[in-house]
Parts: structure tokens; sequence; C-alpha cells
């Protein structure tokens, strides 16, 4: 069987024959499952991208910490905040123009007019986004979390902080990108208008790995990561396929 990328493209369905405007008409499964293996092909194509991402997290995680005098008492104050930074920049560096590049192929082109609702292959493409982001930072994060002396309870909290706040910082940027689609300086449109809608995010992730350091619950920081990836999962693939279809009308 060919996954390969440009063979997945091809498993969209053609728009029907002056009939645009009838997605009901048209099976949406296949569309998003050719979506999520176009995506994981094309991850899988380039793991040197995969590999660059994990860098950058560990390396701008890691730099705090040869900066400052290694003291415990320093490490575990810098922790939370650094390793929550880290994250949020490596989603930005991952996904900040991956609706741009879809447009200048013609790849968003492909799915206005296939005949599914353009928010379903949205939400698929920023699932998949999630995953692919969230799996090097998930794998380095204890190894860059030792650097800072994380306790075992502080390191599970973080762990289990980071998947959905990573979710949530992939639909904020999923949505700006999709606004800034087609923009000569779309990234840095990206990052001023990223940076404060992800402060609460890093907020709360950075406050459930300090009361995980002094031995306090983490339950309520952590039910509020999760309530924030279900109000992003419900708005955002709205609010970034209604930018990305501007994009393509424009």
């Amino acid at each position: 069987m060919n996954s390969s990328p440009a063979a997945l493209e091809a498993e969209l369905p053609a728009a029907p024959h002056g009939a645009a405007s009838a997605p009901e008409s048209v099976a949406w499964h296949p569309a998003v499952g050719a979506i999520l293996r176009r995506e994981w092909a094309l991850a899988l194509a380039r793991p040197v991208d995969l590999l660059v991402q994990g860098l950058f997290f560990a390396t701008v995680a890691s730099l705090p910490a040869l900066s400052v005098a290694p003291t415990a008492a320093t490490l575990a104050l810098l922790a939370p905040g650094v390793l929550w930074v880290a994250a949020l920049l490596s989603v930005l560096m991952a996904g900040g123009r991956c609706f741009h590049d879809d447009l200048r192929s013609g790849w968003l082109d492909q799915w206005a007019l296939c005949g599914v609702p353009l928010v379903l292959l949205v939400a698929a493409r920023l699932i998949m986004q999630w995953f692919i982001v969230a799996v090097p930072v998930l794998l380095l994060a204890p190894l860059v979390a030792l650097q800072y002396g994380l306790s075992a309870q502080a390191l599970g909290v973080l762990m289990l902080g980071l998947l959905p706040g990573i979710g949530v910082l992939v639909m904020l940027v999923g949505v700006v990108a999709a606004l800034a689609a087609g923009l000569r300086q779309g990234g840095v449109l990206v990052i001023g208008l990223v940076l404060p809608l992800a402060a609460p995010v890093l907020v709360f992730g950075s406050l459930a790995v300090r009361a995980a350091q002094h031995g306090e619950p983490a339950g309520a920081h952590l039910a509020l990561l999760a309530a924030m990836l279900c109000a992003a999962l419900a708005c955002c693939p709205w609010l970034a396929a209604s930018a990305a279809r501007i994009g393509v009308e424009s």
C-alpha cells in the first residue's frame, strides 16, 4: 500500500460537479482519515524535523539552568516556568506557518472544494499536529527535568499537564496561523498574538508543577488545563476553519 503524502492527497474526494455547496453528499470519514494519514506520513518522511523539535525544546529548557548558580533552590524555582515556556516555543516553531505552507501548496484549496465540512479537516489537522508536537516534548521532558532536580511526583504532574497543555497551545497557534496564512510577516503575527493567549496555560501548568514540588495537590490546576483543552477543541477548529476559508477565497 502506498502511504506517501502525494498518494494520500489523492484520497480526498473531488468536489461534486457543480455542487460544491453540498457537503452532506460527501462522506467525511475517508477525507478525515486521509488528512490524518497524510500528516503522519509527512512526519515519518521528515524525521529530522521531529529531532530538531526535540533538540530545540531541550536546548531552550536547559539554557537557563546553565546561566544561573546551580543551587537546588534556584533550579527548583526556575523549573516549572522554564519547562512550560520551552514547550510553548516548541509549539510555535512546529506550527507557526503550517497553514501558510498549506495555502501556498494549494492543499487548502483542495480542502475547501472537496465537499467535506472544512472544520472537520482542520480539526483533524490540528489534532495530528498536537500528537506530532507532543511526542518529542514528552520524550525529552524527563531528561530535562533531571537537570532541575524535579521529584518523581513533580515530574508526573509535569507530564500530565503537558499533554492537555500542548493541545491547547497547538489549537491556539492553529487559529492564529490560519489568520496569518499568506501574509509575508505571518510568523511575527503568530508570535505576537499567541503569547498573551497562551499565558493562562503557562500559569496553570507552572502552578501545577510548583504545587507538586511542595507536596500539595495539583488536581485543580490539571483540571483547569483539561477544561481549557475541551474549550479549545470545541472552538478553535471552527475559528481556524473560518480563517482558512477567508485565506482561500482571498
